[in-house]
């Protein structure tokens, strides 16, 4: 078929030199790489195209699979190309993928293998196997396709294609979502980028599978003994998904599912998270950490997706401080509070900023207080200095410092100073 023809796919997608196809197909044959080819989103992308001229194909980098070593296969690129053309990047010895840089030219390549998953949820153990095994191995039926440079051939084990012509995605196994959870994720987010929707195969075994809870691990155990597709990997794919520049929809398509119970049960039915997450991502609060803080238990959440530390203290300033206000919300302190009194126990709260934004994102009953001290008396500064009470006479000592404090909370209480 013409459409994945190598000189077809370089007039198609403008990123790649021309001739490049040929020449990673040459540097294969040359140390006898039995089978080469085109996965990822490039295939797909071209298929959609070749159905829709009016898409755009967006190329961010080249996703090649070979049958045989990627560290032999590198070397011949260098060899062929030379080595200051090609540049390592990144090596896994592990999972047998490189990625390179040929002339400012992103490409991924990977050993064909096969995945067997011991336990739901955890890493695969993987062995090298062919490309057709590979592709089986995928998420999707639109993601498992390749292009075999060879002979030009389009292999399509799931009638991806079909998929693509319908607008419809489906997971290729009846396992999927039990052997690794984060691919609701992921269809979360390809269903929002492409705007396809999901089978009705597919939203069954999500529901199924998440409401059986079937892995051994539960939201309420011990966090250091979450598998990784339910703490890591899962980061990983809700940081993918909240950078998405769908990622409304996205997050949309994961509650209308049920799918954001494998992340937290009130995220899934806060029917105001989108508008929440959208607030912080205005007040340069990174979206995951929204996200999190607004789950049922946010510290524990954000220890099971390991967030890191700056993100986890923010996290654990917001709930003092949301714990601070519900107390004296009951006992009703506030309600005859000054602006000075107001900054000198939030500031003794010793919390980020980006934790009070946290609480002013949900709309905490006392939030237009929280936004005041963060926005206004916060930076109003005493009027006087130290070196000037010494220069009036003041002796150097604590009496300075309760003088200054003294005077900027009048400052900030709008009252004259004297």
């Amino acid at each position: 078929m013409k459409l994945f023809d190598k000189s077809t796919i370089e007039k198609e997608i403008k990123e790649l030199p021309i001739g490049i196809l040929t020449i990673l197909l040459d540097a294969a044959i040359s140390v006898k790489i039995t089978s080469i080819a085109i996965v990822g989103g490039v295939v797909r992308d071209l298929i959609t195209k070749s159905k829709n001229q009016d898409y755009a194909i967006i190329f961010n980098d080249l996703d090649l699979i070979i049958e045989g070593e990627t560290s032999i296969y590198v070397k011949e690129l260098q060899k062929v190309l030379g080595a200051e053309r090609v540049k390592v990047i990144r090596d896994n010895a592990t999972y047998k993928t490189s990625e390179v840089i040929i002339n400012g030219l992103k490409v991924d390549i990977a050993t064909a293998r096969a995945e067997t998953y011991p336990m739901p949820g955890e890493n695969p153990i993987v062995e090298i196997s062919t490309i057709k095994k590979d592709l089986i191995r995928r998420d999707f039926n639109i993601n498992a396709m390749a292009i075999e440079l060879k002979d030009n051939r389009l292999i399509d084990l799931f009638s991806g294609s079909d998929a693509i012509e319908n607008m419809e995605m489906d997971f290729l196994h009846e396992s999927s979502v039990l052997e690794d959870p984060t691919r609701i994720i992921r269809a979360s987010r390809y269903s929002a980028k492409l705007d396809f929707h999901l089978s009705n195969q597919a939203l069954k075994q999500i529901k199924d599978t998440i409401n059986k809870w079937p892995w051994n691990w539960h939201i309420e155990d011990n966090t250091d003994l979450a598998p990784s597709a339910l703490s890591i990997r899962l980061k990983m794919e809700l940081e993918l998904l909240l950078k998405n520049n769908y990622w409304k929809k996205a997050l949309k398509n994961l509650q209308d599912w049920g799918g954001l119970k494998i992340v937290d049960s009130k995220l899934q039915n806060d029917t105001r998270l989108i508008e929440k997450i959208l607030t912080a991502k205005n007040s340069d609060i990174e979206p995951l950490t929204a996200l999190v803080y607004e789950s049922k238990d946010p510290i524990c959440l954000a220890k099971r997706l390991q967030l890191n530390q700056q993100q986890q203290e923010i996290i654990k300033g917001a709930c003092q401080l949301k714990k601070f206000l519900a107390n004296i919300i009951d006992n009703k302190l506030y309600t005859n509070w000054s602006p000075s009194k107001w900054t000198t126990v939030l500031e003794e709260l010793d919390a980020n900023e980006s934790s009070f934004i946290l609480e002013i994102c949900r709309e905490n009953p006392l939030k237009d207080y929280l936004s005041s001290w963060l926005y206004n008396w916060k930076d109003i500064e005493s009027p006087i200095k130290g070196d000037d009470l010494i220069a009036k006479g003041w002796e150097p000592g604590p009496e300075i410092g309760i003088e200054i404090k003294r005077q900027r909370m009048k400052l900030i209480d709008g009252k004259i100073i004297s």
